[in-house]
C-alpha cells in the first residue's frame, strides 16, 4: 500500500513540474492570436503584423541557449535555495505576467509591439529551464506520459487563448490578457513547489563553448536532423497563429467569439491526442508516431487553401489538431533521447532556438504570401494562401525526420 502511495506521490510531483506550461502557453497564445487584432487597428499590412509577432522568433534565437546553459551552471547556494531551473522561472514569470497584462491598455502599433517583445523575451527565458526540469527529474521510461500531461496542459493553454480568450475579449478586451497574467503566476508557483531544491548531479554543461555548438552537431547527425525538422514543423504551426482570427473573420465571415467556439475542435483534439500519444510513444516509439502526425497535419494544411465554409474549417481543424498533438507530446521526448545527460539545459535551449528560427521567418513569409495573394483572391484578401505555405513547411519537416 505504501509503495502505491509513493508511486502516486511521485507521479503527481512529476506532473507538477509541467504546470508552468499552462500559464506560459495561455499567455503566449493570447499575445500571438489576439494581439494582431489590436495591431490591425493601426496597420492594414499583414506583413507588418507578422513582423511584430515574428519578434518572438528573434528572442527565441538569442535567449534560450544562454539561459539553458546558465541553469546548468547555477551556483550551488542558489540551486539549493531556489532550485537550479526554478530560479530562472522566478525571475522571468513576474515580468512575463506584467507584459501580457498591460499590452491591451497601450495605444499605437509600436507600443503594443514593444510589450509583445518584452513578453517574448521573458517567455523564452522561462521555457528552457521549465522543459529541462522534466529531463532532470523524470526517468526516460516515463517521459512520454509526463510529456503527454504537459501536452494536455499546453492544449489547455491554447484553449484559454483561442477559445476562452476570444470569448473574454468579446466581453472586455483587456480581460483575457489580465487573466493570462494571473495564470502565469499561479502555475509557476505550482511548478516551484513541485520541483526539488537540490542539485541534480551529472547534468553540467559548458556555457562557454557556444561557438563550437555546430561543430558538435556535425558529430551527432541524428540530433542535427531532429533540430532541422523541429525548425520546419514549428514554422508550419507558428506561422499561421497570428492570422487565425483574421482568416476566420475575412474568409469564413464569423466574429471573434464564434471563432473561439470553432477552435474548441482543435484544442480538444490536441488535449486528448497528447495524453494518448504520450503513452503510445513510450510503448511503440516516438519517431514513428511523430512521422504519422506530421504527415496528417501537413496534408490537412495543404487542403486548407480550399476551405471557405465553417463545416470545412471544422474538418480541417479536427485533422490538423489530432496530427499536431504528436508534435506536442512526442517531439521533445524524442530529442531528449538523442542528447547526452550532460548539459541538458544547454541542449534544451538549443532545441527552443530552432523553434525560434521558424518564428522569425514563417509569420513574415506567410504575411507576404497573403499580401501578394490579394490580387488573385480579392474577395478573401489572399488569406487562404497561408495554408499551403504552412503545409509545405510541415512536410519538409517530415523529410528531415
Amino acid at each position: 500500500m505504501s509503495d502505491r502511495i509513493d508511486r502516486v506521490r511521485t507521479a503527481l510531483q512529476e506532473y507538477g513540474l509541467t504546470a508552468g506550461t499552462l500559464g506560459s502557453t495561455a499567455g503566449q497564445t493570447v499575445m500571438v492570436a489576439l494581439l494582431p487584432i489590436l495591431l490591425a487597428r493601426y496597420t492594414d499590412s499583414a506583413t507588418l503584423i507578422g513582423f511584430a509577432i515574428g519578434g518572438e522568433g528573434i528572442v527565441a534565437v538569442l535567449v534560450p541557449y544562454w539561459i539553458g546553459a546558465a541553469s546548468d551552471h547555477l551556483p550551488r547556494s542558489y540551486a539549493r535555495r531556489f532550485g537550479r531551473r526554478t530560479f530562472f522561472l522566478l525571475l522571468t514569470a513576474p515580468l512575463m505576467a506584467l507584459a501580457v497584462a498591460v499590452a491591451p491598455f497601450l495605444t499605437g502599433f509600436w507600443p503594443i509591439a514593444g510589450a509583445a517583445l518584452v513578453f517574448f523575451l521573458t517567455l523564452h527565458g522561462y521555457l528552457a529551464p521549465l522543459w529541462a526540469l522534466m529531463v532532470d527529474e523524470v526517468p526516460h521510461e516515463r517521459r512520454g506520459r509526463v510529456q503527454g500531461v504537459r501536452g494536455a496542459l499546453h492544449s489547455a493553454g491554447l484553449a484559454f487563448g483561442l477559445v476562452a480568450g476570444g470569448l473574454l475579449f468579446s466581453i472586455w478586451e483587456p480581460l483575457p490578457f489580465i487573466t493570462a497574467g494571473a495564470l502565469i503566476l499561479v502555475t509557476t508557483a505550482i511548478t516551484y513547489v513541485a520541483a526539488p531544491r537540490t542539485e541534480t548531479p551529472g547534468h553540467e554543461g559548458d556555457a562557454s563553448d557556444v561557438l563550437k555548438v555546430w561543430r558538435r552537431l556535425r558529430g551527432r547527425p541524428a540530433v542535427s536532423w531532429m533540430l532541422l525538422g523541429n525548425a520546419l514543423w514549428s514554422s508550419g504551426v507558428d506561422g499561421i497563429r497570428p492570422y487565425v482570427f483574421l482568416f476566420a473573420t475575412v474568409v469564413l465571415g464569423i466574429n471573434v467569439a464564434q471563432t473561439s467556439l470553432l477552435l474548441v475542435v482543435i484544442v480538444a483534439g490536441l488535449g486528448i491526442g497528447a495524453v494518448v500519444l504520450g503513452h503510445l510513444g513510450d510503448r511503440f516509439g516516438h519517431a514513428r508516431l511523430l512521422g504519422v502526425g506530421v504527415t496528417i497535419t501537413g496534408v490537412a494544411m495543404l487542403l486548407g487553401f480550399f476551405v471557405r465554409t465553417v463545416p470545412g474549417a471544422v474538418a480541417l481543424l479536427l485533422f490538423a489538431g489530432l496530427g499536431a498533438a504528436t508534435l506536442i507530446s512526442l517531439a521533445y521526448p524524442l530529442f531528449a533521447s538523442l542528447i547526452p545527460e550532460r548539459g541538458v539545459g544547454r541542449d534544451t535551449g538549443l532545441y527552443i532556438v530552432t523553434m525560434g528560427f521558424g518564428r522569425i521567418v514563417a509569420p513574415v513569409l506567410i504575411g507576404v504570401a497573403i499580401d501578394l495573394g490579394r490580387a488573385s483572391l480579392p474577395d478573401v484578401r489572399g488569406y487562404p494562401y497561408m495554408w499551403p505555405i504552412a503545409g509545405g513547411l510541415m512536410l519538409l519537416g517530415l523529410v528531415a525526420l
